[in-house]
């Protein structure tokens, strides 16, 4: 399967490509080469690849079977440039952050018509039933209800290439798996499919949930900033917190208060003006009165209760 990260630029790209995507032809027009630029990494059994170039045509018409990366279902997303797909008789004009998806086992003509980048998921075909498969005959484009979901998906994979160098092999793998299973409702592909299944918002959340724990001492951590580091409407970020029985402010205040108590509960020289504003309230009076309403007391009188509790369990410890 190659190295986990190989990147490209120039001249090596042609070669890169057709290591990674299959036994393709690529003709370029007479685009600067300095502009052609691949970077692809192995999640598991899935490979997310980021590419930018000028315009060019790759020919599918000599793929084979032999080996894992033509064996696998290919998911593009193009952030810039207008492109076409021909396969099984079938024309698809793609961009625009739309996907489309294709199995580059079969015969296929990709024309790029201006300066590309984009980002490409390959998945393995074995994970897809055979009836699956069989649909796959020529290209597919998700329906207009599942483009919310498109949007996830697509900051998904830019988050996850950023954050490459940062996981191990173990994490790798598991988001492989989460990866097949977040984009079987494209792949799967009916109308009936339900863009909100449950798997896609449970990637939603945790994600969420993460970039606010990572951002909590930020005063203006709003629904609209999280929702558009997820690459979605604020709208997704709500239905994702429903899962939990919260609003996504409920849970960035619940999250900054039990932050709070644990600190005050720490001896040390920090003052509660410290630890309000590290927890992302904007004053001490703000924090003192949403302490007040959420645990019955005074950050005060809390911090107070703690340390002597501490102080009594030392002089018990033989």
């Amino acid at each position: 399967m190659g190295a986990l990260v190989e990147t490209a630029i120039g001249e090596a790209f042609p070669l890169l490509a057709r290591q990674l995507f299959g036994n393709v032809r690529l003709h370029f027009d007479e685009a600067p080469v300095d502009r052609r630029r691949l970077r692809s990494v192995i999640f598991g059994e899935c490979r997310i690849s980021e590419l930018e170039a000028g315009s060019h045509i790759v020919f599918g018409d000599r793929v084979a079977r032999a080996s894992h990366d033509p064996d696998a279902l290919k998911i593009l997303i193009q952030s810039k440039g207008a492109s076409s797909i021909e396969q099984g008789g079938r024309l698809v004009s793609f961009g625009s952050g739309l996907p489309v998806i294709y199995d580059p086992a079969r015969p296929y003509r990709l024309a790029n018509h201006s300066d590309v980048q984009l980002v490409m998921l390959q998945v393995p075909r074995r994970a897809f039933a055979a009836e699956t498969l069989s649909c796959l005959a020529t290209p597919r484009q998700p329906p207009r209800g599942m483009w919310g979901f498109c949007q996830i998906l697509s900051a998904t994979l830019n988050s996850s290439l950023a954050e490459a160098d940062n996981l191990d092999a173990v994490s790798r793998t598991g988001l492989g798996r989460t990866l097949i299973d977040m984009v079987r409702p494209l792949i799967d592909g009916g109308a009936d499919q339900d863009p909100d299944r449950p798997d896609v918002l449970d990637v939603l959340l945790q994600r969420a949930q993460t970039f606010i724990l990572d951002h909590l001492d930020e005063a203006g951590l709003s629904v609209e900033r999280i929702a558009a580091r997820m690459g979605c409407t604020p709208r997704y970020i709500f239905k994702a917190f429903e899962r939990k029985g919260l609003t996504p402010a409920q849970f960035i205040w619940e999250t900054r208060l039990v932050k709070a108590r644990s600190a005050l509960e720490l001896p040390g020289e920090r003052t509660i003006s410290d630890i309000a504003f590290a927890a992302g309230f904007s004053s001490s009076a703000h924090f003192s009165r949403a302490f007040r309403d959420r645990f019955g007391t005074t950050p005060r009188d809390h911090r107070h209760a703690a340390l002597r509790a501490l102080k009594g369990s030392e002089r018990l410890t033989p």
